[in-house]
């Protein structure tokens, strides 16, 4: 058990690194968002940095539970993925504020939550890639 918990500790603190240099690298890239603010276009190219561990696609799991209706549900419910202990005793129900807050901070929305994210910065990025998870239904 030690060394599966120490190959885990090491999984997630890579896939931190990952995520957080997709953040830097991808607006490098000409993927930066210039358009108006909630353009699920724009969203779609956003989600490639979630998309490292979220799916957008039904009943998939990855790293991360897959995103497809997490607008209108409620925090730490999709069916065979394991939350953690904040993320299942979080009294949220997903919707463009909240998904807005957590996106910014999401150890500061959900302390303890297990996501090793950084957050997105920009407002305009955040509701863009609101926008886009609004269209996965």
């Amino acid at each position: 058990c030690a060394k599966a918990r120490s190959a885990l500790r090491v999984y997630h603190d890579m896939t931190k690194i990952l995520v957080q240099l997709a953040v830097l690298v991808i607006p490098s890239l000409g993927c930066s968002v210039s358009l108006a603010a909630g353009a699920p276009d724009r969203g779609r190219e956003i989600f490639a940095v979630c998309a490292a561990c979220h799916t957008s696609g039904q009943g998939v799991v990855n790293p991360g539970p897959e995103l497809r209706g997490v607008v209108g549900r409620k925090a730490g419910t999709v069916p065979g993925y394991r939350y953690s202990r904040a993320m299942k005793n979080a009294k949220v129900t997903w919707g463009a504020d909240t998904l807005d807050a957590y996106l910014a901070n999401p150890q500061g929305f959900v302390p303890g939550n297990a996501m090793p994210f950084p957050g997105l910065p920009e407002a305009k990025d955040r509701q863009e890639l609101i926008a886009f998870l609004q269209t996965l239904k």
